[in-house]
């Protein structure tokens, strides 16, 4: 098991195995939100599942409706975020395990406050 699970670290699969944890852990899951990462601002990316194509791993500063801020980390499969609007974000632990765009208006104040926006 200790092997397997290095040699998934060493292929690049940490955030994967992040995500995982974090899902099946007895988290609660709390909506936040966060401005849309810049192209290129990715921590890490590694070959998705078929091999075809890349998934990009984000570490953004996310707020909820009461101003907490908390590191998440949010993977594009198969694709870079265009850096464009705010993402709705449901986190469990340090993840986000859904996340959807919205307009700039619907984060909470509180949230965009916390993150000087």
């Amino acid at each position: 098991l200790v092997l397997g699970g290095s040699a998934l670290l060493d292929a690049g699969w940490g955030p994967a195995l992040r995500s995982v944890a974090d899902r099946v852990l007895p988290n609660p899951e709390v909506t936040m939100w966060a401005p849309a990462p810049e192209p290129g601002s990715h921590a890490s990316s590694y070959a998705d599942a078929t091999g075809a194509g890349a998934n990009y791993v984000y570490l953004v500063d996310a707020a909820d409706d009461r101003g907490n801020v908390r590191e998440l980390q949010l993977i594009f499969f198969g694709r870079e975020s265009d850096g464009e609007g705010w993402l709705e974000i449901e986190a469990r632990g340090g993840s986000g395990v859904r996340y959807r765009a919205c307009d700039a208006a619907e984060p909470p104040a509180a949230a965009r406050r916390a993150l000087d926006r």
